[in-house]
């Protein structure tokens, strides 16, 4: 393009010639030709075009005609896009568009590519704007690794979907409980989950769930993409705020001006860490904040009686909610309550003013109402507490009670917005899984009390030798620990380590804790696999501490995993056990049949667990690598 810019007939354009140009002109062709990035540069009023290579590959067939062409003859299909952009960058304004597409001919064909573009003005040696300058970088890798990232969280999600068909007909029901909960509340609840890169990094949520007030307004959105579906989160600071409270676990509040996609109106927020993601409550208040507008307007002879107007109305809204709700002072004495408050308690207004509806939480609670509310009311932050209120039957259940503060323009908590919402059953429910939990696992101990001692009485009968009943003695202990980590479960997954170091501890891996290595990636087990898994790692510390390198004092016993991914997305789990400085006679080197460990290590897991082993001893050293897939069957990697 130098050469043709140089040989270019200028003097039949409003450049004129080329000898005649000022040096900001020359200034300017000289940093695009020396650019690699394409450039473009629009000379002054007719915005006469003067390229570089780069932009000549995206001119097409306009090239080479659009070479000290006005721009507007050169692009008249789209000058009603860029007519207004030129006019604010000549009144001295510059624009950033990122991503914008660009079909462009490489290698012989027409492919598609995208740039950021930025538009900046040139000034003269008076300091005045003469012209425009263009310049694009190309995105064209990260935009389709975007788009790949993207297809990957869909088939996330339609993993993330599968797994929930598969949850317990219990857990459906407390799931089925909770979405009538929420549906009956006129607010929008939603529950989002986070959304990272391979680098850990939140870069999206998705939905997970909305109750019937919000899906009336969004519709069907489960799994969608939350930037796709409503970009403007990014723009009000939303989804900054979600990120926040996902990694800090601090609930967050606010009052939103949102106009965006599907609103254009005032939102009050509340929002919370869910799991690995945020459970957000958002009431719509554009009537509030216009009669709040309305309020500091209007003289102050009128002032009470809009605000007095504006409780009346808050009042008829709340009655109709099958809710307990209530408003506070600044000091959590209430002002006024919902007629479901009053109906379910029993109270009158004036016995639930001035602290009396204290009288209404249980008395076991009552302490820990006013420390959650001390506390609220000196972080000015939302208050949540489990309790139970009394029906005016006398009977207490069990509620869940939320109470959001609001805050003026000083940021000083004005008032107190409350909520109870009625969970006894599902508190019920919990007591009663816990329970049977407990008798589950006490049954499960005396079955195995009754296995040891049935066996015991065979072996007095056939007089087994005591090295059957050492090892058969072990191996059940070891199944009674592995039904006591299952029995667990549901409160503390079980992890890969929490295994092994239960095993070796077993065995009194504390006394060797200095030649003992263990290291690997936190990764949770599903139930189907532990049992297995746990004999196998109770067959080599057995070993390990009766003849391996735990015999002796300059033995050494590593036990480490690590994961692996490949192409399609699957993988696999690789644990290694490894033992050095073992001493065995030379009696046992060359053993005529497989013990019970090795044919547990080599047949059953293959067969059960659809694992990889492989089992090799040396004259010092052991090497036993299993690898396990990160399916359904076993289980997965967790950063958590």
């Amino acid at each position: 393009m130098a050469e043709r810019i140089r040989t270019y007939d200028w003097s039949a354009t409003a450049l004129g010639a080329a000898e005649t140009w000022p040096p900001s002109l020359r200034a300017t062709i000289s940093l695009l030709l020396g650019c690699g990035f394409p450039m473009i540069a629009l000379w002054g009023p007719d915005l006469i075009q003067i390229y570089n290579d780069g932009f000549r590959d995206l001119m097409g067939l306009k090239h080479p005609a659009g070479l000290g062409q006005p721009s507007r003859d050169c692009w008249p299909e789209v000058w009603h896009i860029n007519a207004p952009i030129y006019e604010r960058v000549w009144n001295g304004e510059t624009f950033t568009f990122e991503d914008a597409l660009y079909p462009l001919s490489r290698a012989g064909r027409v492919e598609d590519a995208w740039f950021t573009l930025t538009y900046s003005p040139l000034r003269d040696e008076t300091g005045d704007i003469a012209g425009i300058l263009v310049t694009l970088l190309e995105t064209t890798v990260r935009v389709l690794a975007d788009r790949a990232l993207r297809e990957s969280e869909a088939r996330f999600r339609a993993e993330l979907e599968r797994q929930v068909r598969e949850r317990t007909a219990e857990l459906q029901a407390s799931r089925d409980l909770l979405k009538a909960t929420m549906d009956s509340s006129m607010d929008m609840i939603q529950v989002f989950e986070a959304v990272r890169d391979p680098a850990g990094e939140i870069v999206d949520f998705q939905w997970l769930l909305n109750n019937h007030t919000s899906e009336s307004r969004y519709g069907e959105v489960r799994g969608q993409s939350l930037l796709e579906r409503n970009p403007g989160v990014v723009q009000e600071g939303i989804f900054d705020t979600f990120k926040r409270v996902t990694e800090t676990g601090q609930p967050a509040t606010a009052e939103r001006r949102y106009v965006h996609e599907q609103f254009d109106g005032w939102f009050f927020q509340c929002a919370v860490k869910l799991g690995d993601g945020v459970a957000t409550t958002t009431k719509e208040i554009s009537a509030w904040k216009a009669a709040q507008e309305e309020v500091l307007r209007l003289r102050d002879n009128i002032a009470q009686a809009a605000l007095r107007e504006s409780e009346e109305r808050f009042r008829a809204l709340a009655s109709l909610i099958p809710v307990l709700l209530w408003r506070s002072d600044e000091s959590g004495q209430h002002n006024s309550l919902n007629e479901a408050w009053l109906t379910y308690t029993g109270q009158n207004l004036q016995q639930s003013q001035v602290g009396g509806w204290l009288e209404a939480v249980h008395p076991d609670d009552r302490d820990a109402a006013r420390e959650a509310f001390r506390v609220g009311r000196e972080r000015q932050r939302l208050i949540e507490v489990q309790q139970r209120i009394r029906r005016h039957d006398g009977e207490y259940r069990w509620f869940l009670v939320r109470q959001a503060p609001i805050v003026d323009a000083e940021g000083q908590v004005t008032q107190w917005i409350g909520a109870a919402m009625d969970i006894h059953d599902l508190h019920d429910l919990q007591e009663r899984q816990a329970v049977l939990v407990a008798e589950l696992q006490h049954r499960t101990r005396n079955l195995l009390g009754v296995v040891r001692s049935i066996a015991h009485q065979t072996m007095v009968q056939t007089g087994p030798t005591e090295r059957f009943r050492e090892q058969f003695n072990d191996r059940l202990a070891a199944l009674s620990r592995v039904q006591g980590l299952l029995s667990r479960s549901e409160q503390e997954p079980i992890t890969l380590r929490t295994l092994i170091r239960t095993e070796l501890e077993a065995l009194g891996g504390g006394d060797f804790a200095d030649r003992i290595h263990i290291a690997g990636p936190p990764v949770h087990l599903r139930k189907a696999s532990v049992q297995t898994l746990a004999l196998a790692m109770h067959e080599l510390a057995t070993n390990a501490r009766k003849y391996g390198a735990l015999t002796t004092e300059h033995g050494r016993l590593s036990v480490t995993w690590r994961a692996a991914r490949d192409d399609q997305g699957g993988g696999s789990l690789l644990i290694e056990w490894i033992e050095e400085g073992i001493s065995r006679p030379r009696e046992e080197r060359s053993p005529t049949r497989r013990g019970y460990g090795r044919e547990l290590i080599e047949r059953a897991m293959p067969y059960a667990l659809n694992a990889k082993t492989r089992y090799e001893l040396g004259e010092t050293r052991l090497r036993c690598a299993i690898e396990l897939p990160l399916d359904e069957r076993f289980g997965e990697m967790s950063t958590a």
